[in-house]
């Protein structure tokens, strides 16, 4: 028989934590069924209420640590934007996959490749069962059929970013099939899904016409998802003998990132709410159609680690918020590549975190908080004990993506024409007040467009600006191959910024080498300096005055008059910057003991 786990989230009953043995696979020998349900498909698939509780039990792997709290946002560290604090030594967990070495034993990969390859066995029972179904034909059935073929695709691209080539299946796994698949290719399994989604594209809703909106997979995601599928296809990519290589079509591909990009813009263009305002709105649990934020995963009240592993730090107390933040951080490099006047800075990096009392601490150069995400503003009691599940939802797509990939691909095919630069224009409007467009905005775009490299720099340096916090910077510092570039320059830029802190002269000596602060009398602070070096400092006094802590002094060591600790380990796994990075994770070794001699770990430099 089939349970239902019903959780009632923002007051409406929407994800559902099904346990249900049709869609239930054991992915200790890759792809197992197990004891098939009483209720056969016929019956599940035969009404769009019971369709739609089987696609929820996909959605519902949404909700384990699996993906809250790995795969989500800790999987895509380290970049030069987000990173996580790596230890002295290797701890054979998340902190070996942000200094590139994680090794077969990691105990972190397995329960996400688990997730995944359950998630897509859910997808391709239901996928069959309403294809098989007697109402498969209706809209309501439609968009159920489109929303889980989104979750396969979306799972898969998961997969190959971490593991690159990996068993591909898209039929439900049933007594007698070969449960030792080999390795597909990206290539084939991205161009497959890319496909598959293009075909369920015209038959989706857009959010404003589903219930629950946002939280529900809609047409403007999967417009964006099909663009976002396709750059990767059209990217770079490691292989095994550690080359960064893309396929000679990769043009094919980023046209169709292009067509569905102004299928988007052109048939469904949103507005944009300030920048600010569409992450508190995340983090109280409002909803707003035809705005940025295309679809969110909906956390029910106890799930979802936004807010926990990554956001602004709170530390436990009597307080009702609970304490979470701090584990996933932004570079102090990322920080102060900014526009002191850009209105996503404060928005992106918070330089404070809250103490047991709720006051105001500064926070060290190497603890600079994701603002972005604050369980403070939560709404309701979350409780004093509480750290994880916090039920603040994530949002896998915005429309400035859209629009930045369409920037990106219109000028790989044609140049920074006026279509790009328009949708580069649209980003940057938002980011900074109108007084300053004719030289943050106007200015500024022609400059970055004479010519076709100029121009995809400005695109690589406003998506770290637009999505810093969000996770997106792994992916696309890969496709691009330019991810040890990018590690490399971080590196160099982190240990020169301690230097001159420390001497008063170079590059960086300009910027803040303390940071002078007052305290308020509502628990808050204020800085003096957050983007430059004091060069008459304040009087010190901590009862009435100004209170002086480290800033990027402390990435440099005076005892070994070399870089600290933080800059030497962060990304400590790339030894060799004559070589591609190695972003690939290994498949678990139990995985690999499981699958009768089908997979290995080979290449890669394991």
């Amino acid at each position: 028989m089939i349970t239902y786990k019903i959780f009632k989230m923002k007051n409406k009953i929407y994800l559902i934590t099904a346990f249900v043995l049709l869609f239930a696979v054991s992915c200790k020998k890759i792809l197992q069924p197990e004891t098939p349900s009483s209720f056969n498909q016929e019956y599940i698939f035969s009404t769009e209420v019971d369709a739609k509780k089987a696609v929820n039990s996909v959605y519902a792997l949404f909700n384990t640590d699996a993906y809250t709290s790995r795969v989500s946002n800790n999987y895509a560290g380290n970049t030069d934007v987000e990173a996580g604090g790596v230890a002295t030594g290797t701890d054979g967990a998340r902190r070996d996959i942000w200094s590139f070495e994680a090794t077969a034993a990691n105990s972190e990969t397995l329960v996400v490749w688990n997730n995944a390859y359950n998630a897509i066995n859910r997808a391709n029972e239901c996928i069959e069962g309403i294809n098989a179904s007697s109402i498969g034909t209706t809209p309501g059935m439609k968009q159920l059929l489109g929303e889980v073929k989104v979750l396969r695709a979306y799972w898969y691209y998961l997969l190959v970013n971490h593991w690159g080539d990996v068993p591909f299946q898209v039929t439900a796994t049933k007594a007698g099939d070969n449960f030792y698949l080999p390795k597909t290719g990206r290539d084939s399994i991205l161009s497959y899904l890319i496909d598959d989604l293009v075909t369920a594209e015209p038959n989706m809703m857009w959010a404003d016409q589903l219930d629950y909106t946002t939280e529900r997979i809609n047409r403007e995601f999967i417009q964006g998802l099909i663009a976002r599928m396709a750059l990767m296809r059209g990217g770079y990519w490691l292989y095994p003998d550690m080359t960064m290589k893309r396929k000679d079509d990769y043009l094919k591909y980023y046209q169709v990132a292009n067509t569905y990009c102004k299928k988007l813009v052109d048939t469904k263009p949103h507005t944009l709410s300030p920048f600010a305002k569409v992450f508190e709105n995340i983090n109280k649990s409002i909803k707003v159609t035809n705005d940025d934020v295309l679809y969110e995963v909906a956390f029910a009240p106890g799930a979802g680690d936004v807010g926990w592993n990554m956001g602004i730090s709170v530390a436990a107390g009597t307080h009702m918020f609970g304490s979470g933040g701090g584990t996933m951080l932004l570079t102090p490099t990322y920080y102060h590549s900014f526009d002191t006047t850009d209105l996503r800075l404060p928005a992106t990096c918070s330089l404070v975190s809250y103490d047991a009392n709720l006051l105001q601490q500064p926070v060290a150069s190497t603890g600079i908080g994701m603002a972005k995400w604050n369980r403070l503003l939560r709404v309701g009691n979350l409780g004093a004990s509480t750290a994880k599940g916090t039920g603040i939802n994530y949002p896998l797509m915005r429309y400035t993506d859209v629009l930045l990939m369409l920037a990106e691909t219109e000028n790989e095919i044609n140049g920074p024409n006026a279509v790009a630069q328009n949708a580069l224009k649209i980003v940057r409007q938002r980011a900074f007040p109108p007084a300053l467009w004719d030289t943050k905005v106007t200015a500024y775009i022609a400059g970055v467009s004479g010519g076709k490299i100029d121009f995809f720099n400005a695109i690589v340096n406003e998506r770290a600006w637009e999505f810093g916090g969000e996770f997106l910077r792994k992916y696309d510092l890969a496709r691009w191959n330019l991810y040890g570039k990018k590690i490399v320059e971080t590196v160099n830029a982190l240990t020169q910024m301690g230097a001159d802190a420390n001497a008063g002269v170079g590059t960086y000596s300009g910027l803040a080498d303390y940071l002078y602060y007052k305290r308020n009398s509502d628990g808050t602070i204020t800085f003096l300096n957050k983007y430059y070096r004091v060069t008459n400092p304040p009087v010190l006094d901590p009862l009435t005055g100004y209170i002086r802590v480290n800033w990027l002094r402390s990435l440099y060591n005076t005892t070994t008059s070399g870089p600290a600790s933080y800059v030497l380990v962060q990304y400590r796994g790339y030894k060799d910057a004559a070589k591609p990075l190695r972003y690939i994770l290994p498949i678990h070794g139990s995985v690999i003991s499981s699958s009768l001699g089908s997979l290995n770990n080979n290449g890669y430099d394991f």
